[in-house]
């Protein structure tokens, strides 16, 4: 076993999170805001028309297509994406894993696992106090881990879809912007209007399609990436201990039916 404490795939992957680069991207678009205010830009593309048509029609039409609880779900996960990655809850149990699989320890060493939690190496422990079979188990972890990344690939998906819907709604306030303007023609006084509607609903579009919501999509399918990886991680050290003490159960039961026969 001391052999092994020199194997590195039995090393926690490390910290993935990088607070820096979370700042230096706020950072810059602060500064990006910043020069467009002290040049006067910010302030000449506040309109409340196209920010209705935009934001708004983004997310009538987004909520057309996905439910309440699908849309609130996507938007925790969406959250969540800002603070860290999502391996951060699960690198702890690994290095528990880790400690237990070249210590030699079986599983019920990590977690009292009397009654489920909600914790996955805890009800983990819960199940195999219960006797169930490593396939047993491996089937609700695995279905757990499933419906987990299903709600992240939703999240995705309701981003993409976003980052289509704006500009599309950005192109359709132009086409009223510019009707309104034919129709302005005898009455200058309304052509200003017409056209601000018109710019302004492309800017918005525009910039919510490529600044927000592509960039965000991108990042959680990278956090999706993570997450199937260090899951994957933690089903493969699991098993390793589960068949260890299946083994350790049916060596135990061999004994036994030797002793009874000896006797």
């Amino acid at each position: 076993m001391e052999k092994l404490k020199a194997r590195t795939y039995l090393k926690a992957p490390s910290k993935r999170f990088d607070p820096f680069a979370l700042l230096i991207s706020s950072a810059g678009l602060g500064f990006v805001f910043y020069v467009a205010n002290r040049v006067g830009v910010a302030a000449q593309v506040l309109d409340v028309r196209s920010a209705i048509i935009v934001v708004g029609g983004t997310f009538f039409v987004l909520l057309f297509q996905f439910d309440f609880t699908s849309a609130f779900v996507s938007l925790k996960i969406i959250l969540k994406s800002l603070l860290g990655t999502p391996d951060r809850p699960v690198l702890r149990m690994l290095r528990q894993l880790d400690t237990a699989i070249i210590n030699d320890h079986s599983l019920d060493k990590l977690r009292r696992g009397d009654k489920l939690t909600g914790e996955l190496l805890n009800d983990i422990v819960y199940m195999y106090h219960k006797g169930l079979l490593y396939e047993e188990i491996d089937t609700f972890v695995t279905t757990r881990i499933s419906d987990e990344y299903l709600h992240r690939e939703l999240a995705v998906s309701l981003l993409n879809k976003a980052a289509t819907i704006a500009p599309a709604l950005g192109l359709f306030g132009t086409v009223l912007g510019l009707v309104g303007v034919l129709r302005s023609l005898n009455t200058p006084e309304g052509i200003g209007a017409s056209m601000s509607l018109a710019l302004l609903t492309t800017v918005y579009g525009t910039g919510l399609g490529s600044l927000v919501f592509t960039p965000l999509s991108g990042r959680i399918e990278h956090h999706n990436i993570i997450y199937l990886e260090v899951h994957r991680q933690l089903l493969n050290k699991i098993a390793l201990l589960l068949k260890r003490s299946e083994r350790r159960m049916s060596r135990a039961r061999l004994k036994e039916v030797n002793a009874y026969e000896i006797e």
